[in-house]
Order: C-alpha cells, then structure tokens, then sequence
C-alpha cells in the first residue's frame, strides 16, 4: 500500500470514528456527569501510571474526561486528547464543573498524527484507545511524545481468547447479542504487541482485572439478574487467581522508553 493509499485509508477511519463519537457525546449533559470516585478500570490505569503532582500526563481518547478528572484530583497536568471534537467539549465543561479549579488542555487531533511537541509527557494513559487506532503509524508517535523515561499505560481489549474472539465475530450483533463499539476497533493480536516492542524498550501486559464472564452476563443478560451477575464475578475472580488470567478480555499494556 502506498503512502497515499495509507493517508487516505487513515482519514476514512478518523472520519467514521469522529462521527460515531461526535453523536454520542449530544446525548450526553456534562451537568449530570459529576466527578465520582474511579471505576476499577481506571483504578488499574492509574495504579499503573503512578502519576504523582506536577506529572505530565496525555490523557489519550479522553472521551468524556473520567480519567482526567481523576488526574487532575491527584495534581498532575493534563493534556486530553481526542478525535471527536463533541467528546472533548464535553469533558472540557465537566472539569469546569467538577475539577474544584484545576484545569486541563485539550486537544482535537488523531492519534497517529498529533502535531504536539516530543517528549512533553512523563506518562501517556488510556482506556480502549489503542484497539480502535492504527497501531502501526501511531506507536512511533506515541514514543516520541514521551519524555526519556516516561511509560504508556492502556487498558485494552484482548484477542488472546479464542472462544471470545469466536463470540465477537460470529454472534454478537446476531441472536439479540448486541454488538458494542465502531466498526473500525478490534482486539489487540499479537502483531499489536510487536509493533509496539518496535517503538519501546520494554512492553509488558498485565491482568489486575479479569472479565471473561461477566462479557457473557452484559452480551446475553444485560446485568438483569444478580444472581447471574455474582456467580460471574465470582467465576472471573477465580481464573484471575490463576494462569487463565491471560484469557481475559481486559488487558493491561505497559510500555517503557
């Protein structure tokens, strides 16, 4: 594939991916969006991170700004960037709202192409980012942000289940299983992690959380029984204590400069 080939081929996932979250975020009022405490999710991110005051954090596909308000609460400063421009306006309003005076930047702009200075991040962050970009053009990028020592954190999905790699192609979006996220975005392969060993010195995944079962009681129950609900997170706590943990739909990435 050409270079112009590989332009254009970038600009059509940008484009579908802009307008997908530009129409989520008019169904959402920042007003009704108060700052809460992190969801275990962000909790590992930020465990991860071991962002102190005054670290320089890219908050990446930032989204409705969860993770940077829970940044800003610990004193870093913060840069979230975004692609949909509706997603950053409103983050933007709710640190506003609930940031208690603290402020962010934020910026419109792919990923692969992010136009900010090198190595102006101590820690780059994310959740479900790297799955939905093209790894290949934005992993050299993502490097050459970070300051010499600086690490990259993201929660991802993985594609290291065949049984949920299975589920994902040939049942949801069938059977009344809905299917979840943009046509664009997919599970991290192994191809993924060796883009990234390119670009870092040091890449490792991590499973402080297991999801397996609980895709099983959101896709086909929709949460609507609690006993269903406990057995599953029972079921996922106990493969997290063993080596199936890196079955897990939820993956930690942790790269290093």
């Amino acid at each position: 594939m050409s270079s112009h080939d590989d332009l254009a081929h970038l600009k059509g996932r940008w484009e579908r991916e802009r307008s997908f979250h530009d129409d989520h975020a008019t169904q959402l009022d920042p007003s009704k969006l108060p700052a809460t405490e992190p969801i275990h999710y962000d909790e590992a991110v930020l465990a991860a991170a071991g962002v102190v005051a005054g670290t320089r954090v890219l908050d990446l596909g930032c989204g409705q700004g969860d993770l940077t308000l829970a940044l800003l609460a610990r004193g870093a400063t913060v840069t979230g960037l975004d692609l949909s421009p509706g997603m950053l306006e409103v983050a933007r309003r709710r640190v506003e709202l609930y940031a208690n005076g603290r402020a962010a930047t934020f910026v419109a702009t792919p990923v692969e192409r992010t136009g900010l200075p090198s190595a102006s991040f101590d820690v780059i962050v994310g959740r479900w980012i790297l799955h939905h970009i093209d790894l290949r053009s934005a992993a050299s990028e993502l490097a050459r942000l970070l300051a010499a020592d600086g690490r990259v954190v993201f929660l991802e999905n993985s594609g290291a289940n065949p049984v949920l790699n299975f589920a994902r192609a040939h049942v949801a979006g069938r059977f009344g299983v809905p299917r979840i996220g943009t046509k664009d975005e997919r599970p991290l392969v192994a191809e993924d992690w060796r883009i990234l060993e390119r670009s870092f010195a040091a890449v490792r995944s991590e499973f402080p959380i297991v999801d397996i079962f609980e895709l099983l009681d959101r896709q086909v129950f929709g949460y609507r029984f609690r006993r269903v609900t406990s057995i599953c997170g029972a079921l996922d706590r106990c493969i997290g204590r063993g080596r199936l943990s890196k079955y897990s739909y939820r993956v930690l990435v942790v790269a290093e400069k």
